[in-house]
């Protein structure tokens, strides 16, 4: 693989949020990128944008933090440009950028639902590799966007980040989900509080039903203290399996495995390459199965087992390194790909690589 590259990683970095979020994908990221022997400058496009305003006026300052991101590529006269969601990076200095530096690669990689504007689609033209941690789309995506690889990559869990904390499990059950009251997560947090509340189950619901959420640390005391950590998603079905989300799941998600605790979550297609089932993760098609199998694993007391059987499998699949080597095997078109579960799941004008 190349060596001794030097990268600008343009992401959300929220340094406004002291250190609240310092688990995010962005600092795992750059953690891998530098762990594999390259040079990393962060550059918090959110946060520069906000210093750059006048009279604080939402985006005036997106010219000059669009100007510095310029200015700081060719400074370091870089080998790659990573991008996290980067909806302020303007199409043009994506041009500016490969103008000045001819050989420059630009990677972006994407965690949300692709619901975007048609500016965010139309910076696809000039990106070398978008990395998306689903595989629904990918085919279709490359098949619009020619000159553009497409590819799956999994949400990072990497222990320096994901902790297991020693702490008294005084909860049974931890959810987690910013719903905004408005979708079936918040269907999902209501029934499953009735349930634990019925059934004297004790429990913890952060960001859902008018609880406040829950960052940094105290994420990770309230994962340390639960028995098991729920994943349910907006794209899920209370009623039945989500059958078009392929190796779709939340960031939230590789945070609960990777923190050591038993995670249930709806069943995902393409999943069964990574965990095995009622080993080191537990599924579930419905909301009657998820309840059922809830009192079933607080009862047999398996779920310490699968935690600890889950955690070591996140860590050796989905570290920051591993993650960060495979980005960039597929940039520079290694003649074979080390062995990656989702090796399947890589497109360039709808044919797979």
């Amino acid at each position: 693989m190349v060596e001794n590259l030097k990268i600008v990683h343009c992401g959300i970095f929220n340094e406004k949020e002291n250190g609240n979020f310092f688990y995010g994908l962005e600092r795992k990221i750059s953690h891998g990128l530098i762990q594999n022997g390259h040079f990393v400058y962060d550059f918090s496009y959110r946060d520069i944008e906000r210093n750059f305003r006048f009279m604080g006026i939402k985006d005036s300052g997106l010219k000059k933090m669009n100007q510095k991101l310029i200015d700081i590529c060719k400074n370091i006269d870089i080998d790659i440009l990573f991008l996290a969601k980067s909806e302020k990076i303007e199409k043009e200095t994506l041009i500016r950028i490969k103008e000045l530096l001819p050989n420059v690669k630009i990677i972006q990689w994407y965690v949300d639902h692709l619901e975007e504007d048609e500016a965010f689609f139309d910076k696809l033209n000039y990106i070398d590799i978008f990395y998306y941690a689903n595989a629904k789309d990918l085919e279709k995506l490359s098949e619009k966007y020619k000159d553009t690889i497409f590819s799956f990559f999994p949400n990072i869990s990497d222990p320096s980040f994901d902790k297991s904390i020693n702490l008294e499990k005084t909860n049974d059950i931890l959810y987690i989900a910013r719903d905004h009251k408005e979708d079936i997560r918040s269907k999902f947090a209501v029934l499953l509080k009735e349930f634990c509340e019925k059934e004297n189950i004790s429990y913890e619901i952060f960001a859902s039903l008018n609880n406040p959420p829950v960052f940094g640390n105290e994420f990770h005391k309230a994962i340390a203290r639960a028995k098991i950590a729920i994943n349910f998603n907006r794209d899920d079905y209370l009623e039945k399996i989500n059958k078009e989300k392929v190796l779709g799941a939340s960031d939230r998600m590789a945070q609960f495995l990777g923190s050591g605790i038993c995670t249930f979550s709806p069943r995902i297609n393409g999943f069964e390459k990574l965990y095995v089932e009622d080993q080191e993760i537990v599924y579930f098609d419905n909301i009657n199965d998820c309840l059922n199998k809830v009192k079933c694993y607080l009862k047999d007391g398996k779920y310490n087992e699968i935690a600890r059987k889950g955690q070591k499998k996140t860590f050796a699949l989905t570290n920051s390194k591993r993650v960060t080597k495979f980005m960039l095997e597929v940039l520079f078109k290694e003649d074979k790909l080390d062995k990656y579960e989702w090796n399947e799941y890589i497109f360039k004008e709808g044919i797979n690589l």
